[in-house]
């Protein structure tokens, strides 16, 4: 009997938890990634005994697939307490997770000067509250019933709330999520129950988010073939044959598409039209991430991060403060990110230049009692760009995508998506996607014979 063979295209988070989810299952999968790294969003650096995040650095509370995948690889979680400081209106506002009662009580002035105590954010705050078992990044999010035309911008006005709030919400939504007048609203409520309501439940791999995507790797069991693009999945007679690669064409039973939606109607352009409308619909926001390695902590003790909602002056991270374990003994991390029409401005120059003007905005206003380094100063320094960095959700996206998968499954049995794109966009929502790609392909092995 012939040997079923799956491909998967695609080595982030998507990708190799589809690979995963097929190696528990007793097939072994090529797994073709056209970068030298895999992990993508989700991936990590590794350096000198430092373990750098190159996207994403959170899990949420409702990261249900993330979890579950952590405990299967044994990878330990501990919880990220973040305790911020806002430049708002010319003075250093510092806020910490509220976990308790008495916490609540001291933070009382700064959610006061930050807009967090208007009636507008407590009416946002009971909405999001009342609709909690929709607004969630989980596997069976029921966000869809929520999700219509209106877009975060108009939702935020409508409700009324404050233009000072507004900017702090602005602020804080479009440093990674992209423009809130593009966002669905629900995506956005989605977004601040998990991010602001729940602040106290979000958790780390001990080293980093980045080393799940490691893991994964390590585990999954695949033939894994970096700096391999594939360049064009074959469709004969309604089904996929293979795929073409640079070294040729190589068959295949059944295919994941783990890519974003921009880049996969290139690699497989005799899609169903229909399909090919809602993944031309799918929009990603922009990111730009730099990390300097450093002999000595860059912010004021005990800051994890300094947000500048009101301009693009980039946010900082000190990972080291949450995760002790991401560096070597007595170093520390600064990490600096900015989004948007900022982060595309700086994808032209070289690392260094990007570097340089980084650090010139956040000298302009930096946290009282920093230790901010220098130009030329630094262990090293890692720029990361991302001209995809968060799908943002737009309006109406949830059911056109439900839709769109309908149409795939009834013309194309044995071709897949999978992306963030395909669940509620957050690491989550690509490693669920993955895993639910893989297993339709358990299934429709297990249904035909070979």
């Amino acid at each position: 009997m012939k040997t079923k063979r799956p491909i998967i295209i695609g080595g982030g988070a998507a990708g190799l938890s589809a690979a995963w989810t097929l190696r528990k299952r007793g097939i072994k999968a090529i797994l073709f990634e056209a970068n030298d790294r895999l992990g993508g969003r989700l991936g990590g650096d590794r350096m000198d005994g430092f373990f750098l995040d190159e996207g994403a650095d959170f899990f949420c509370s409702s990261y249900d697939v993330a979890f579950r995948i952590c405990q299967e690889l044994g990878l330990p979680l501990i919880r990220s307490d973040m305790n911020l400081g806002w430049y708002r209106n010319g003075q250093w506002i510092k806020t910490t997770p509220i976990k308790s009662f008495g916490a609540l009580i001291r933070n009382l002035p700064a959610l006061w000067k930050l807009g967090l105590l208007s009636a507008g954010f407590l009416k946002l705050a009971r909405a999001v509250k009342t609709e909690s078992e929709y607004l969630n990044f989980a596997s069976d999010s029921r966000i869809i019933e929520l999700d219509g035309e209106e877009n975060a911008g108009d939702y935020l006005k409508r409700i009324g709330l404050p233009e000072s709030l507004k900017t702090t919400l602005r602020g804080f939504l479009e440093m990674t999520m992209g423009d809130v007048d593009q966002m669905g609203a629900a995506y956005m409520r989605t977004y601040i129950a998990e991010m602001l309501l729940k602040a106290d439940q979000i958790y780390v791999p001990e080293k980093g988010a980045g080393e799940l995507s490691h893991a994964l790797a390590d585990a999954c069991g695949a033939d894994i073939r970096t700096s391999m693009p594939v360049r064009r999945v074959v469709i004969q007679d309604g089904s996929v044959t293979g795929v073409l690669t640079d070294d040729g064409l190589i068959e295949a039973d059944a295919v994941i598409c783990a890519t974003s939606a921009s880049k996969a109607p290139d690699i497989i352009p005799d899609l169903p039209n229909k399909v090919l409308r809602v993944l031309g619909k799918v929009r990603y926001s922009r990111g730009c991430r730099v990390v300097i390695g450093l002999d000595a902590p860059p912010l004021p003790p005990g800051w994890h991060g300094a947000l500048y909602p009101e301009d693009d002056t980039p946010l900082l991270l000190d990972r080291s403060i949450n995760l002790p374990a991401c560096v070597p003994p007595g170093k520390s991390t600064l990490d600096l990110l900015v989004g948007r029409d900022r982060a595309e401005e700086l994808f032209p120059l070289d690392d260094q230049e990007i570097k340089r003007k980084l650090l010139a905005d956040v000298r302009r206003n930096p946290p009282p009692g920093s230790n901010l380094p220098g130009d030329e100063e630094g262990l090293f320094t890692r720029v990361y760009r991302w001209k995809e960095a968060v799908c943002m959700g737009l309006p109406g996206m949830f059911k056109e995508v439900v839709e769109m998968r309908r149409q795939l499954n009834r013309d194309l049995k044995n071709l897949f998506l999978a992306g963030d794109y395909m669940r509620v966009p957050s690491v989550n929502g690509a490693l669920a996607s993955g895993v639910d790609a893989a297993e339709e392909v358990v299934e429709l092995f297990e249904a035909r014979p070979v």
